[in-house]
């Protein structure tokens, strides 16, 4: 059986991903680094520039961009290509500050299972909103 922790990091992690493939549809509507263009976000998968190992950034919305599957393959086998992305998407100093959050240990730097849970929620909700009257 799952432990309670385990539940709510998967519901997190569901939670994210959704939020990452819906803020791509809605900046370009497709693929954000080929920009091929997607119907809707379930064709897109969450791509993280820092491993999702570490719970410090696992949940960082800057640590994710909404790519179809031959980009997140590319990336994840060319370094390079994935920091320069990341630079391009969320910034020189974010993708600094993002490097650090990634080595910090959980204790260093606890997540709020509860308050990131409403966090994600609520910027789902916005986008939809905001999709729902640009449709």
């Amino acid at each position: 059986m799952k432990s309670e922790r385990k539940r709510a990091i998967e519901r997190l992690d569901n939670l994210y991903s959704e939020y990452i493939r819906k803020r791509a549809i809605y900046r370009v509507h497709a693929c954000e680094r080929c920009l091929h263009w997607k119907k809707d976000w379930v064709e897109l998968q969450t791509a993280h520039c820092f491993t999702r190992h570490n719970l410090s950034s696992r949940l960082d919305i800057r640590n994710s961009a909404g790519l179809c599957g031959a980009c997140h393959m590319y990336i994840d086998s060319h370094e390079d290509a994935k920091m320069e992305l990341f630079r391009r998407l969320i910034g020189s100093e974010d993708l600094q500050r993002l490097f650090v959050l990634s080595h910090l240990t959980s204790k260093q730097s606890p997540v709020d299972f509860k308050m990131t849970e409403i966090y994600l929620k609520t910027l789902i909700k916005r986008l939809d909103g905001v999709v729902a009257t640009t449709s």
